[in-house]
């Protein structure tokens, strides 16, 4: 293999040599295209770890990917000349490239460092929903999903967005270390109404509710919630408020809900507050109620 590196960095510049070089070349571009996708498509073999295959699959492409450079920059320079060379193209991508793409790299790797989100992570950045199926040197790809708090079902689209902006844009990430996350309702009631009253009916629908949210969880997501809680020394209860608006008092409940089922249950709890409160005589503003068949 020396012997033959080092006829192929001779100075002879005949065409023949030309050719054999570009098809040397073509042959590791090729290779190199056809072991990452070998190594995609073994690693769901090796490991039911989905998160683990992900970063095997990124260090693996990153090591490929560079051997693959070298062993071309070799084919065309000397040895002597080929860490200059490497310097040259360094400097000139990091000349010629934008800023933004420099970015990018440096926050894929402030990704791989720091974690704050992964494959498998629901997210939501500068508008945009999805869970990350992947996650490249410039981009974070996601499976889209509905806005998170009103729907939880995937459109279908597949979106790609610069990594840079997680550190222009704020990341909520509602399943990162735990699938739970807390949420709230709100229904507007006219002024004058006995809140005593109001009170008591949203305790009651807070509480019903809730405990049906829980009971149909399984013990190990009951276990699960419970120690995310004791973990945050949060209330494992709802938490009901009155705040005073322009134009009408708001009541909300706070409560706790797997990320998954943000929207049902939000709508649930909503629609019950609603309908118990017109039931019981307390005067609602109008507002949008969507039925919902339990």
């Amino acid at each position: 293999m020396n012997h033959f590196l080092e006829y192929l960095n001779s100075d002879q510049l005949d065409s023949e040599l030309f050719i054999e070089k570009a098809l040397y070349s073509l042959a590791a571009i090729l290779l190199t295209f056809l072991l990452m996708k070998g190594i995609k498509w073994l690693l769901p073999k090796l490991t039911d770890n989905e998160n683990l295959a992900q970063r095997i699959n990124r260090f693996s492409r990153l090591i490929v990917f560079f051997f693959a450079f070298i062993f071309i920059l070799s084919l065309w320079f000397s040895q002597a000349k080929l860490l200059g060379v490497i310097i040259l193209i360094i400097l000139a991508f990091l000349t010629l490239a934008s800023r933004d793409v420099v970015v990018d790299l440096v926050a894929y790797l402030y990704i791989i460092l720091r974690s704050p989100l992964e494959v498998g992570s629901v997210i939501d950045i500068n508008g945009v929903s999805g869970e990350v199926v992947d996650l490249d040197f410039l981009q974070i790809n996601l499976a889209e999903v509905g806005t998170m708090t009103k729907a939880r079902t995937h459109t279908g689209r597949y979106i790609s967005v610069p990594n840079r902006w997680i550190f222009e844009h704020a990341i909520y990430n509602y399943n990162h270390d735990s699938p739970y996350v807390v949420v709230d309702v709100m229904v507007p009631i006219d002024y004058g109404q006995d809140l005593e009253k109001v009170k008591k009916i949203t305790a009651k629908v807070a509480y019903e509710k809730y405990e049906g949210f829980l009971e149909q969880c399984t013990e190990e997501e009951l276990a699960l919630f419970k120690r995310k809680m004791d973990g945050l020394e949060a209330s494992t209860k709802p938490q009901i408020r009155i705040e005073y608006g322009n134009r009408s008092m708001n009541v909300y409940i706070q409560f706790f809900t797997p990320y998954d089922k943000i929207a049902v249950n939000k709508m649930i709890m909503q629609n019950a507050l609603y309908f118990d409160l017109r039931s019981r005589g307390i005067q609602v503003t109008s507002m949008q109620v969507v039925k919902f068949e339990e």
